[in-house]
């Protein structure tokens, strides 16, 4: 298709998944010749990363007190930049956006990224089924959620599931990592990575740990990520008494290396999630994975080929799976080579940005 201009707008202040997500697709579709820029809330992660990577951004106040004038400043931007497309990404912008496309005549696509609950009030039906000209889903999941609960017609409701640079998570030596974290090296290491927050499960995963380490003593739990249950996670290690088997490393940028060091991928969440980073990121790495079946992660896991699905909030059936693969070397890394391949066949950055530009091209964006 030809050269467009595409304006992305997040409210969000945090740094996860969602956020890696849209900086990986504006730096993708600048490669492919497009011209993109991005709308923040003011002194945010994604603003700050966004604008080393020399991508135009702006600042706007989002807030309640600031909506009017949020709406006036975006159309500014808008027609100055002869923006092709506005494609919105959390609820305070959706709506900045969406008024502002229709103030313009610029088509709005909104992004959905997780699957928590949906507000399904008259105003949300409105926007999602006549402000916005399109809904981009990150899982099937999150999909029939829009379709079945907003009433959106269904050929504006696009999966594009989330794309990774596969080959970042092949190979590496994890001997470096292990001495780094003081892992002993008889310890095998059970691993999660993601934003600290409650629905990610950390608390039903250092249960299911306590009875992994009751009997198998050689095994290390690592927990990757910062947020806003750091201290909760810590409290809960020490009352389980699993100092000694569990380091949390805080945020990494460099999970190619951290993520080599694992034998088994854990996500333990049991809400709000769509097709998980930190799943595609392990299956790259060739790593059997056990994940709770919420949200997207069955579209990811293949129960029994890619790794091992597991009710969520279930500290007992973790643990049965974890010590499954731990038992279970060969299968282990058979279900490893499963989910490389799948992400090599099914989750690549280059497939990621076919699917978008294709819902550009249905949506007659030029």
């Amino acid at each position: 298709m030809g050269r467009i201009t595409l304006l992305h707008t997040e409210a969000s202040n945090g740094w996860g998944g969602q956020e890696i997500r849209i900086l990986r697709e504006m730096m993708g579709m600048r490669e492919r010749n497009h011209r993109v820029l991005l709308v923040t809330t003011p002194w945010t992660a994604i603003h700050e990363r966004a604008t080393s990577c020399g991508i135009p951004t702006f600042s706007l106040p989002m807030g309640a007190p600031h909506f009017i004038q949020a709406v006036v400043r975006l159309v500014v931007i808008i027609r100055r930049h002869r923006v092709s497309l506005v494609n919105t990404h959390s609820s305070r912008d959706s709506w900045i956006g969406a008024i502002a496309g229709k103030l313009t005549g610029v088509k709005v696509l909104r992004s959905r990224h997780i699957s928590s609950k949906l507000n399904t009030s008259p105003l949300t039906k409105a926007l999602y089924r006549h402000l916005c000209h399109g809904i981009v889903t990150t899982g099937q999941f999150i999909r029939n959620q829009i379709v079945e609960e907003l009433g959106v017609k269904p050929d504006r409701v696009f999966s594009v599931p989330t794309g990774i640079d596969v080959e970042r998570f092949r190979g590496g030596n994890p001997r470096d990592v292990r001495r780094e974290l003081g892992i002993p090296e008889e310890h095998a290491v059970v691993g999660i990575a993601s934003v600290l927050r409650s629905w990610k499960g950390h608390l039903e995963l250092l249960e299911s740990f306590r009875g992994v380490v009751d009997t198998r003593p050689a095994v290390t739990l690592v927990i990757v990520g910062e947020g806003p249950r750091r201290r909760v996670i810590e409290r809960k290690t020490a009352q389980l008494g699993l100092q000694g088997n569990v380091i949390l490393t805080g945020h990494r940028d460099d999970m190619e290396r951290i993520i080599q060091l694992f034998d088994i991928a854990v996500l333990s969440s049991y809400a709000s999630e769509g097709i998980p980073q930190f799943v595609l990121q392990a299956m790259a790495a060739g790593k059997a994975v056990v994940g709770t079946r919420v949200g997207g992660i069955p579209e990811a896991i293949e129960d029994g080929v890619t790794g091992l699905l597991v009710p969520p909030r279930d500290p007992a059936a973790i643990r049965d799976a974890i010590v499954f693969l731990l038992d279970h070397t060969d299968k282990r890394h058979l279900m490893g080579q499963a989910g490389y391949e799948r992400a090599l066949a099914e989750h690549t950055t280059s497939l990621m940005l076919d699917r978008m530009e294709s819902v550009y091209y249905a949506l007659g964006v030029q």
